[in-house]
């Protein structure tokens, strides 16, 4: 079978637009309305264990797409039986910016996001004339797959008699992805809000079978796209009691650790949950029940995952919100004392603190989350204090975070402060912002050794906002709008499409890959091959304040950089059967 895109024009009416398909990478947004693709093939490249996507694009009148039928069948090795699952096929939704985020390069437009079931109702579109309706087409490899080189067919069927099969070519690399990413995450989800988007009722911290079915929905998704939720509420306390119930805890922890293959963990205490004064009078009983949590963990030999998070003391922001993070910071040292566990407390701050009389954070945080722009500024910038660098050398772990639109002065200066920020800037996660902006950042990571990244909601919406229709999730009271902020996951519900469920949007895709290119930049490492790594990484990434919006050339390079370690690893393969012989 040859890797072509065929048209098999079945009973064509003579009055019948022509339908055209065509394929495009996963990194490209393609317009409603615009000019398509043309490509009429493709070629993807996975590691075992690796999703990769692409795209197909049908332009096609309205009425042709109101009954369109698509099918992916299994993906088949060239001459062999081999046959590989059907890929995950999904439906692009556009969704509106009408405001532009502050300084996006994009304009306001329709934008294709939510990516939709095909057993979902579809978005309906308007007009007689053609239009462009891509689809996603997420390809997973299992750890058994041979590798090599394989077909696979996309079907579609038209109710004018119209058919199109689409063929593209997957390409297996000899080497295996982490089950476990090596890039640590923290995405908040919170119980309460999963229920209040769905339109289910909220009983405290004991959720109905169908709201806990459809937490753990949640949780599986951000899994499927190797992220992890911040916190799981399995692992919560009893309510009523304020006790653990340590096999229903340890049920919860195995399958979220070792089931979903997730790589962190939050332990679940708040300033006054569940003890009104952990710091003062309940002290002893809290930390006994930390403890407890802690060593669960180390049953299951995953206690290397868990931290604490509290989002009371996240951005602490003057002397006294400093003096409370060092309280908690004394508390968990205490912690580590008393009853032999290890208990990392994150905390999203830079290490330099804003200013001096404010004092340091240091020994107490084992966690520091900085911003994007400040890691720019403490690691890039000719004036920075090259904290982070300090404070990874002191044994601690630096993670970083997107929010809003932040520049430091530093960078406003140096670049003339302009109006759009087109190139160069540290990273802006919004709709209206170039798709590299989200996946620049596994690329960067490993200059300055961050090994994590937060994000602080995944279904926020700002009152009335409709996010299936309006991108405007976040605004701020001075009346600026960001596009997407604290929105990756759509609720699907009953009224609207049929079910309750979570659906991913292509920002969560670009998430999902940037943590799979950090796996390839770490296995790189591992192989000796860091200097091949930085010197591809550079041809488009030097720094948070310097890379190219070029998504073919992230492309070029990641697929030189499969194609290295493939090599390393069977050199190493070979060494060790040839010593084994030898012996």
């Amino acid at each position: 079978m040859k890797a072509l895109l065929l048209f098999l024009a079945l009973t064509i009416p003579a009055a019948a637009q022509p339908v055209k398909v065509a394929f495009c990478d996963g990194m490209t947004r393609v317009s409603r309305n615009g000019a398509a693709p043309t490509a009429t093939n493709h070629t993807v490249y996975a590691a075992l264990g690796e999703w990769e996507p692409l795209q197909l694009i049908v332009t096609a009148t309205p009425e042709q797409l109101k009954t369109i039928q698509v099918r992916a069948t299994g993906i088949a090795k060239e001459d062999s039986d081999i046959l590989l699952p059907a890929p995950q096929v999904l439906r692009e939704h556009y969704v509106r910016v009408s405001k532009s985020t502050p300084r996006a390069p994009l304009p306001p437009g329709d934008y294709p996001d939510a990516l939709v079931p095909l057993d979902m109702p579809a978005q309906e579109i308007s007009g007689t004339e053609v239009v462009n309706q891509p689809y996603w087409v997420d390809v997973f490899v299992p750890y058994t797959t041979a590798p090599g080189a394989y077909i696979g067919e996309v079907r579609f069927t038209f109710a004018d008699g119209m058919k199109a099969i689409a063929c593209y070519t997957l390409k297996v690399w000899d080497f295996d992805l982490p089950v476990v990413p090596k890039l640590r995450t923290s995405i908040m989800t919170t119980v309460r809000h999963v229920a209040q988007v769905h339109g289910l009722e909220y009983h405290d911290n004991a959720p109905s079978l169908e709201h806990a079915g459809l937490l753990n929905a949640y949780y599986d998704l951000l899994a499927e796209h190797r992220l992890s939720v911040d916190q799981i509420y399995g692992s919560y306390p009893d309510a009523a009691t304020g006790k653990l119930d340590e096999d229903k805890v340890e049920r919860a922890l195995r399958k979220h650790l070792l089931h979903r293959h997730c790589n962190s963990i939050g332990l679940p205490i708040w300033p006054k949950w569940p003890f009104q004064d952990p710091l003062g009078k309940d002290r002893e009983a809290a930390m006994s029940y930390v403890a407890q949590w802690m060593k669960l963990l180390a049953k299951i030999h995953c206690e290397s995952r868990g931290y604490v998070i509290m989002g009371d003391l996240d951005e602490p922001n003057d002397a006294a919100a400093y003096v409370t993070v060092r309280r908690w910071g004394e508390f968990f040292n205490e912690v580590e004392k008393k009853h032999g566990v290890r208990v990392p407390l994150h905390v999203t701050e830079q290490p330099t603190p804003e200013k001096t009389a404010w004092g340091s954070l240091n020994g107490a945080v084992d966690i520091w989350v900085p911003h994007f722009s400040e890691v720019w500024k403490d690691m890039e910038w000719a004036g920075g204090k090259h904290d982070i660098a300090l404070r990874r050398q002191a044994g601690e772990e630096v993670w970083a975070y997107a929010a809003l639109v932040q520049m430091p002065e530093a960078w406003e200066e140096q670049h003339g402060r302009p109006k759009q920020l087109i190139s160069s800037f540290p990273p802006v996660w919004a709709l209206d912002y170039p798709p590299m902006a989200h996946r620049i950042v596994g690329w960067l990571f490993p200059k300055h050794g961050i090994t994590g990244f937060d994000y602080w909601d995944t279904i926020f919406a700002a009152e009335g906002v409709d996010v299936w229709q309006d991108a405007g999730t976040f605004k701020t009271p001075d009346g600026a709008t960001y596009n997407g902020d604290g929105s990756y996951i759509y609720p699907a519900t009953q009224k609207r499409q049929g079910r309750n469920a979570p659906v991913a949007s292509m920002r969560l895709k670009w998430l999902r890959e940037t943590v799979e290119d950090y796996d390839y930049l770490m296995l790189a490492r591992q192989l000796g091959l860091e200097e091949d790594a930085c010197r591809l990484t550079s041809s488009f990434a030097r720094g948070f304040g310097d890379w190219d919006d070029n998504a073919g050339a992230l492309l070029g390079a990641r697929q030189q950089l499969g194609a290295l370690i493939e090599s390393a690893q069977q050199r190493k393969q070979t060494t060790a059967l040839q010593k084994g012989g030898a012996q």
